[in-house]
């Protein structure tokens, strides 16, 4: 029985996963159909419950989330966002060294307090276009961008959904990860805008900038 129950809890993860993929089923409809296929086959063989389902269900990454995506919401028409990019630009005053540590600062203090893709769904248009009036790759930007958002996330409480689970979980504050996070992510920051830089030194020199990298 035991191994039964175990094949089976096993395909609908690996079902749920292959139709997430294929994308020819809504991820959202996905996961609540397996979610409830699961409850209903335990229920079946008695391994599982609604009661069980609902405690495995963190409410306060969930609030967080809906609170978070609010936010993005209400600040995303203002042009926020865009404001700060533009910012930066005119701060790096065609410099492309100058503007990749830049754009790489306000990603990073953006995903300590927002999702990480949403930061760069929000970021990355305008460093493209950015680019392209300073007339330098956008490559070096964005990969940049993605990493350090990453990187950024980690500093803190409500930078990432697993650093709720964690925190949660654990009974961490936010000052806590402060306290132990943030020392670690602003070395790997410097780290990884050092690397970055050297490896897209050539990429940095083209363009019509005024200086080079």
């Amino acid at each position: 029985m035991t191994v039964l129950i175990g094949v089976i809890t096993t395909a609908i993860f690996l079902g749920s996963l292959a139709l997430i993929f294929s994308e020819k089923l809504h991820r959202s409809i996905t996961a609540i159909a397996a979610a409830a296929l699961m409850v209903i086959v335990g229920r079946l063989f008695g391994f599982y419950s609604e009661e069980a389902a609902l405690k495995a269900v963190d409410f306060n990454t969930l609030g967080l989330l809906l609170g978070m995506m609010t936010l993005v919401a209400l600040l995303e028409p203002t042009g926020f966002f865009e404001y700060l990019a533009v910012l930066v630009a005119r701060s790096s005053k065609g410099n492309p060294r100058r503007l990749f540590v830049l754009l790489g600062v306000v990603t990073t203090i953006l995903a300590m307090f927002l999702p990480n893709v949403t930061t760069i769904v929000l970021i990355a248009p305008i460093s493209i276009l950015i680019s392209e009036i300073l007339g330098v790759s956008a490559i070096p930007y964005l990969i940049a961008e993605a990493l350090l958002a990453n990187t950024g996330g980690v500093a803190t409480l409500i930078g990432d959904p697993p650093n709720v689970l964690i925190g949660s979980a654990a009974g961490f504050s936010f000052n806590d990860f402060l306290i132990y996070s943030l020392p670690i992510v602003l070395n790997s920051w410097a780290g990884a805008i050092i690397f970055l830089l050297f490896l897209f030194r050539k990429e940095c020199r083209s363009g019509v900038a005024t200086q080079p990298c």
